[in-house]
């Protein structure tokens, strides 16, 4: 009897402290992730989002059907994260996955395919192995985001050149908090960041700009003009400040405006060209086009603030973008060829873990020139774009001409290597007019309310440097029609990932909960041994159908030989 009472007395408290383990798991979440890179677990900024949540976000994500074992994994990785953003966010997020096809007439397929397209979101090709043919299966990779009347399309892949499916599509698992953290805050953000573009020193028209604005008005950004020559400040209600290739100079009340806006925490991506190299120029030009020193009076500011735009022109031989040019005429027309142009580089980085360049294709550039940076303490420097290893820059007055592509360049004269031409700079920058100005200037501006001059950033600051005003232009179709892709190059059919590029750029610039750190989660590729499991697939298959039935066997048998031998007298 004593050890009945024992044995229902363990029980009872087995099931207590089970049933105060299921009610102390409705207020408490963990998780623990095994991976060494962390690739599952959710970042701070994005737990915080979803913490601060005021009405319920709703997910409807359309990957679900018929689809390989590639596209399953990415669609059991989307539906882990959306689990995990739900623990923390609590009855604040719901989602659900829709099938596009299932039980759909073909008219309804083709309104809902057109419906995806019209929001941004692009299907994908599912190419499977059959029975000597290939299948092809269309998939919808997308998602979108509902929050109070509002949505937010989500592309789940994160398209990469030259990489394979199986590659492409385990980064798009790891980016998948990004892209999702990205929408609840678009979503969620009580103010439009305002990004400004400035004018009247001849910068990029809306044309030149035209798909980079609107990329941004997508994404829920306030996109302006700012002519500054006519405004006697730059308002600190700009997040940013884009300074995209201007041709003109700058004097010195423009400057200071630009100085001042940066001193009371105004974000700036400066993207110059320092030079007068232009290819339309060159193409007219039979002897070619002498290039000189733009004179933009820029030197001395960006100088204090710890970068140098330098008067050259990089020439890259490993990675750069071809020119067609005309070599003879066949069947009464011209015959044009493709040249590789040293003149426009396809920029790299070596940043793995700065968020803005991490997992980016090449950068495609035109005549760029290398930025220094400068001894500054209380600044830091990050090298954000470069050159390859074969390349040198020229410095100006130069002749840029095609003649340079009659023959094979010399590998020895291109000795340079990994060339800096885009440079992040962070800290508390100090003012270009420190000293400089009277004490009845400084007084008048006192007076004045929001004009009052600061001497040095009152908060840490931040600011981007690029040597290349092209890598922000989108070409323009024949007759300015239509505005291409940013970043498609139309000679090649080629698009890189200018887009990616300045919209991260922005990104970090404006935003201050640190969302673009999910980025930053390593990713490494365990892919199987394709050789070694066509060789050893038998010997695994039974492995793993008899291993099992024979430890249960054993089991059994030991178990009850311990019985027998225990219970027999």
């Amino acid at each position: 009897m004593g050890n009945r009472r024992d044995a229902i007395f363990i029980l009872l408290v087995m099931m207590g402290i089970l049933v105060l383990a299921n009610i102390l798991s409705q207020y408490v979440y963990t998780r623990i992730d095994l991976t060494s890179e962390k690739k599952f677990s959710v970042m701070p900024s994005t737990r915080r989002l979803v913490k601060n949540l005021h009405d319920v976000v709703t997910f409807k994500v359309y990957l679900e059907g018929d689809m390989s074992a590639k596209y399953k994994r990415l669609r059991q990785s989307t539906h882990d994260l959306l689990v995990d953003l739900r623990a923390y966010g609590g009855k604040n997020i719901e989602f659900e996955f829709i099938d596009p096809v299932k039980g759909k007439s073909d008219a309804e397929r083709k309104a809902l395919i057109e419906e995806l397209y019209n929001k941004g979101l692009a299907p994908a090709t599912d190419q499977t192995s059959g029975a000597n043919k290939l299948n092809n299966t269309l998939v919808f990779p997308c998602a979108i985001a509902y929050y109070m009347g509002r949505e937010y399309p989500i592309q789940l892949i994160e398209a990469q050149a030259k990489t394979d499916v199986e590659t492409m599509l385990s980064r798009s698992a790891v980016s998948l908090e990004y892209k999702f953290a990205t929408a609840i805050q678009k979503l969620t953000q009580y103010k439009q960041p305002k990004i400004a573009f400035s004018s009247g020193h001849g910068e990029l028209d809306n044309n030149g700009l035209a798909d980079i604005q609107q990329q941004l008005i997508n994404l829920k950004y306030a996109v302006a003009r700012l002519d500054i020559t006519k405004r006697y400040k730059i308002d600190e209600d700009f997040d940013a400040l884009v300074i995209a290739k201007p041709l003109a100079a700058f004097d010195e009340k423009d400057k200071y405006k630009i100085d001042q806006y940066i001193m009371h925490g105004g974000k700036v991506m400066w993207l110059i060209d320092a030079t007068t190299a232009d290819f339309d120029s060159l193409k007219t030009n039979l002897t070619g086009q002498f290039v000189v020193d733009r004179n933009l009076n820029l030197d001395d500011q960006l100088f204090k603030y710890g970068t140098r735009i330098n008067t050259d022109l990089v020439q890259d031989i490993n990675h750069c973008n071809p020119i067609p040019l005309r070599v003879g005429s066949m069947g009464g027309g011209p015959q044009v060829e493709l040249f590789p142009w040293y003149y426009f580089p396809q920029l790299i980085s070596d940043s793995v873990n700065n968020p803005i360049v991490r997992n980016l294709d090449p950068i495609a550039a035109q005549f760029v020139s290398t930025v220094d940076t400068i001894r500054n303490p209380g600044v830091r420097k990050t090298i954000l774009l470069h050159t390859s290893d074969n390349c040198k820059a020229v410095m100006t007055p130069v002749r840029v001409h095609f003649g340079i592509l009659q023959q094979a360049p010399n590998p020895q004269y291109y000795n340079q290597a990994r060339l800096p031409v885009a440079v992040l700079l962070e800290g508390r920058f100090q003012s270009l007019y420190t000293n400089r100005l009277s004490p009845e200037f400084l007084a008048m501006g006192d007076s004045v309310g929001g004009l009052k001059f600061l001497d040095h950033s009152d908060t840490s600051g931040k600011m981007i440097v690029i040597g290349d005003g092209d890598i922000i232009r989108n070409e323009m179709a024949p007759q300015d029609k239509f505005a291409y892709p940013l970043g498609y190059y139309s000679v090649t059919q080629q698009t890189f990932a200018n887009k990616d590029f300045i919209l991260n750029c922005i990104q970090y610039l404006t935003d201050n909960s640190g969302l673009l750190e999910t980025r930053n989660k390593e990713v490494k590729i365990r892919m199987l041994n394709v050789a070694r499991v066509r060789d050893e697939k038998t010997r695994w298959q039974l492995i793993n159908i008899l291993l099992p039935i024979a430890v249960v066997i054993i089991l059994g048998v030991g178990f009850n030989y311990y019985r027998r031998k225990k219970y027999t007298t």
